[in-house]
């Protein structure tokens, strides 16, 4: 530095300064027209993101181009305040503070001129840190409502699926419906239950064995199914006489469904050893579908 050095001007950082508080703001930059469709969230984060750290690239370069000018002033202001102290200059006076009613009213302390000259025309600071801290704080709420914005569009995305997979699970049952309604002969207003109905009339062990599944999954009133199956079921055969006898035997004392699940003639033994496997498959594929109307 040499001996006729002046006061240099220093600019102030304020880029990030002028960033919006809220991410959520900067989608209105992002909308064309008078176009009422709302840009997705994460768009809306990505480019609040890159305006904000724009913004500190830009108060960053500007700190470094002050740096020169802050040195060069920090030298200044130690040579005014050196020659002032030379010369016995005070660095502050105390004058009555003329609006107190006291009666001793106190003195207020005010920094010698020359300093408050310094501030106002020979600055050695640029507002840098206070935009850093900006920029941290803004980074950190931007950066949480990114990372929300991501969560939010991951769980939409998931919707979707389900809703898709549950269109197409839809439309298959539909199909599968109309394939029975056909195989069976069953008017076309035919339910699920309706088909169900239907299909255990033609085999009393299959109805029995509807009965029993029905059971085990809700025996909150009972097994008032199975005794009805039981009532409707003609003993024809020494086997049929084994599979009531079974089944009474798990209706006295019943505790819960999963003794008809247990038992030596469960339901899954009669499903399986069905006369008919086709009309098996389709008892057990209508047990599942009416439930889903339920």
């Amino acid at each position: 530095m040499n001996d006729t050095a002046k006061i240099m001007p220093v600019e102030q950082c304020g880029a990030v300064s002028k960033c919006m508080g809220s991410p959520s703001s900067y989608a209105s930059q992002l909308t064309s027209g008078y176009s009422s469709h709302k840009p997705a969230a994460t768009r809306v984060a990505a480019h609040a993101l890159a305006q904000l750290e724009a913004a500190h690239a830009k108060d960053v370069a500007m700190h470094e181009a002050n740096r020169p000018a802050i040195e060069n002033n920090k030298v200044v202001r130690s040579r005014v305040e050196a020659l002032m102290a030379e010369i016995g200059m005070p660095v502050s006076y105390s004058e009555r503070d003329l609006k107190s009613r006291s009666r001793s009213p106190k003195s207020i302390r005010h920094d010698a001129g020359y300093l408050g000259e310094l501030r106002r025309h020979c600055p050695t600071t640029d507002g840098f840190e206070s935009a850093t801290h900006t920029y941290e704080r803004l980074l950190k709420d931007y950066q949480a409502y990114a990372e929300r914005a991501e969560l939010e569009a991951k769980q939409a995305k998931e919707k979707q699926a389900r809703e898709a997979a549950a269109v197409v699970e839809r439309r298959k049952a539909d199909m599968e419906l109309a394939a029975m309604l056909l195989r069976y002969e069953l008017p076309i207003e035919s339910s699920w239950s309706d088909v169900l109905e239907a299909l255990r009339s033609r085999d009393q062990r299959l109805d029995l064995a509807a009965a029993m599944s029905q059971t085990r999954g809700d025996w909150s009133e009972g097994p008032y199914r199975v005794s009805g199956a039981v009532g409707r079921f003609q003993i024809e055969t020494t086997e049929d006489k084994d599979i009531a006898t079974c089944i009474l035997s798990c209706l006295e004392d019943f505790e819960d469904g999963r003794v008809f699940r247990d038992c030596i003639w469960s339901y899954s033994v009669l499903f399986a050893e069905a006369k008919d496997p086709q009309l098996s498959a389709d008892v057990q594929k209508a047990l599942q579908h009416a439930g889903d109307e339920s």
